[in-house]
């Protein structure tokens, strides 16, 4: 079976000949935001928002194309094949999109509150970012869920998410991808929901480790 590396190849020896006959490939734009779901509790239901800050990730995966790991230490940079925005800024969009359908809450950038307003601000800072050829994505995230103005405490813990890839070539990454980053953001908000006291791995797919509370509750 032909890897998507020997694919990827393909294409840019491609892309290589319609170039030197002047003609350029066409760029492929991907998003980590899920296809739309239903949302697991109503909007409004809960008395607090959430704050999903800028995502910190690294820079090996930080480009506008996709970067795809072809062995232990090697990664190919797929030309043709990009992240509609930065990768942070799609990473923190879709936290934000599983955060506010899992919990019913609204995100701070959507909705400005009013001062003292209740407010559970999540910080995530990603460790690992994989798309492996033929193999899982891969989401190793050190994160902190911490509320202000409102009851709980709050809490770091290490989740790494490893989920199969579905499919063949780029699309069937880019789905595992989604549902990998979804996957945290239901530990997050299980977190979020225990009011800083555990998070709960939603699937064997998700390994959470290293949780300790911080601080005391409801600091601001």
């Amino acid at each position: 079976m032909t890897s998507l590396l020997s694919r990827t190849i393909l294409l840019l020896g491609a892309a290589a000949a319609l170039s030197a006959c002047g003609g350029s490939p066409t760029a492929r734009y991907y998003t980590l935001l899920a296809p739309q779901q239903k949302a697991v509790a109503p909007a409004g239901t809960a008395s607090y928002m959430v704050e999903v800050l800028p995502v910190i990730v690294p820079a090996q995966a930080d480009q506008p194309q996709i970067m795809l790991r072809t062995g232990a230490g090697t990664v190919a940079p797929l030309y043709s094949d990009r992240w509609t925005a930065a990768l942070g800024d799609e990473l923190r969009a879709a936290l934000s999109d599983g955060l506010t359908r899992e919990l019913g809450v609204l995100d701070v950038q959507v909705v400005r509150p009013g001062p003292g307003a209740p407010v559970w601000r999540v910080q995530t800072d990603v460790q690992r970012f994989d798309m492996n050829d033929g193999g899982p994505a891969v989401l190793d995230v050190t994160w902190r869920a911490r509320p202000l103005n409102t009851a709980g405490r709050g809490l770091v813990c290490r989740t790494v998410v490893s989920v199969p890839q579905e499919g063949s070539g780029i699309t069937g990454l880019i789905t595992a991808q989604q549902q990998a980053t979804q996957l945290l953001a239901r530990t997050i908000a299980s977190a979020i929901q225990s009011g800083g006291e555990r998070a709960q791995a939603p699937g064997e797919q998700v390994s959470v480790s290293g949780c300790t509370q911080l601080g005391d509750a409801g600091a601001k």
